[in-house]
């Protein structure tokens, strides 16, 4: 049986249910020969869902016309089905366990679309592992972080650096609350670093750098000056920040607006915190438990140990982080002055 009418699965679907079951294949629901939906068994609409929920593959269709719902349950000899208030979409039961289900062909189509996406990224644990083992191998995109790390801990020449995925560099400055004429205008900040030798300013501390290195935006700039909003929030976002005085160096991490990493190995939620400190880690110890969700972490941070002249443990979790995640900083850019600036906007 490849195809069934809608009014016959309403009246009498116990044998198609049946045959569902028996052979795990699909059957074509049609309303007046036309497309209504499809027959599938449950295990296979599991598998979508699960596959499906993992991308944004914009809202799931919804059926387009709605038909006179049956009344209640209806039981036919070991089947039971369940039907939605739409009328069309149906669940099927035997022994109170789910066996088939009715979805709409639009709906069905979403779920596979996304599914597909979903399963191209898919990798077993042990596919994972090897991945993630391969990628910690692997050198710095551009200059790396690792650089700045020594002057960074010294709060020079930011106390904070966020890397951020999804706004450009323009969008995050001004989400940040940073002047809309010094970033029209291209300000430098070897331009705001020279009018401060000249007249004895310190508006270096007031401005905030900003700039694209492969897939991130990176930010740098002093705490006290700009606050830190967008909306939404990013994809991903990484905050770093050197409190010099207080000794403290902490490491943020979130997606879409999640926070992923709590203190100290994300093992007991009566611990968390809203950061990690760079201070914890230990060269030679992962910093992250395995099943965590910055578990992955460890291993391009003890690739770092091994395959880099760093000796000083932030430095070396910067290693990590730019294998990890590949980020860079514009090392000479930076250094000279030529990175783009902004100072805080007029309020």
């Amino acid at each position: 049986m490849n195809s069934v009418e809608l009014r016959e699965l309403t009246t009498d679907f116990g044998p198609v249910i049946g045959i569902v079951e028996e052979t795990g294949e699909r059957v074509r629901v049609t309303d007046g020969g036309e497309p209504a939906g499809l027959l599938l068994p449950a295990a296979e609409l599991a598998e979508l869902e699960h596959f499906a929920q993992r991308v944004h593959g914009g809202p799931r269709p919804r059926p387009r016309t709605v038909r006179e719902t049956p009344a209640g349950p209806q039981r036919q000899g070991p089947y039971t089905r369940y039907a939605y208030t739409d009328g069309v979409r149906m669940t099927f039961t035997r022994d109170r366990l789910v066996v088939a289900e009715l979805r709409t062909v639009d709906e069905l189509d979403w779920l596979e679309n996304n599914a597909r996406t979903a399963r191209q990224s898919f990798m077993d644990p042990k596919q994972a592992a090897a991945f993630e083992e391969f990628l910690a191998r692997q050198p710095p995109v551009g200059d790396g972080m690792a650089w700045i790390a020594a002057d960074w801990r010294q709060q020079e020449p930011f106390t904070v650096l966020e890397f951020i995925k999804g706004p450009t560099p323009e969008e995050a400055a001004l989400a940040y609350g940073a002047d809309a004429r010094d970033i029209t205008d291209g300000l430098l900040l070897h331009q705001v670093r020279d009018r401060d030798a000249r007249e004895g300013t310190d508006d270096t501390y007031q401005v905030l750098a900003f700039g694209e290195a492969g897939e991130w935006t990176w930010l740098g700039y002093h705490d006290f000056s700009f606050s830190r909003r967008l909306d939404p929030p990013p994809r991903q976002q990484i905050t770093l920040t050197a409190t010099m005085a207080k000794g403290i160096y902490d490491f943020r991490y979130s997606e879409d607006g999640v926070y992923q990493n709590p203190f100290p190995l994300e093992d007991s939620a009566d611990t968390r915190r809203d950061m990690y400190e760079l201070i914890w880690y230990t060269p030679g110890q992962a910093p992250f438990a395995p099943d965590a969700p910055l578990g992955f972490l460890s291993a391009h941070i003890r690739r770092a140990e091994e395959h880099t002249d760093w000796t000083d443990g932030i430095a070396l979790f910067f290693a990590g982080l730019e294998r990890a995640f590949g980020l860079s900083l514009p090392r000479d850019a930076i250094t000279s002055g030529h990175v783009r600036c902004a100072r805080p906007a007029q309020r």
